[in-house]
């Protein structure tokens, strides 16, 4: 499943967006993995990250991106990322 998540949109909106898809797609025999443009830096240590974590946890989906994804100047962050099934 691919997501964008537009650095203006509510926040706890797309977190029950993306968990209302979630439990539309899950099964315990289907594989998922969500890739995109989620806004949130994984370079960091922060709230938005940590509750954005939790929904595709509970799908034993976790995030493998914890390198720069953008670069302007000398700011670096890793706000797209791809979640899958590491269990």
């Amino acid at each position: 499943m691919a997501v964008y998540r537009a650095p203006t949109e509510h926040f706890n909106l797309f977190l029950n967006r993306l968990d209302d898809i979630l439990k539309t797609l899950y099964k315990v025999d289907t594989q998922l993995l969500i890739c995109g443009d989620i806004d949130i830096d994984y370079l960091t240590d922060n709230d938005k990250k940590r509750q954005l974590d939790a929904v595709p946890l509970t799908y034993n989906l976790s995030a493998t991106v914890y390198f720069p994804t953008r670069s302007q100047g000398s700011s670096n962050t890793a706000i797209d990322n791809i979640f899958i099934d590491t269990f």
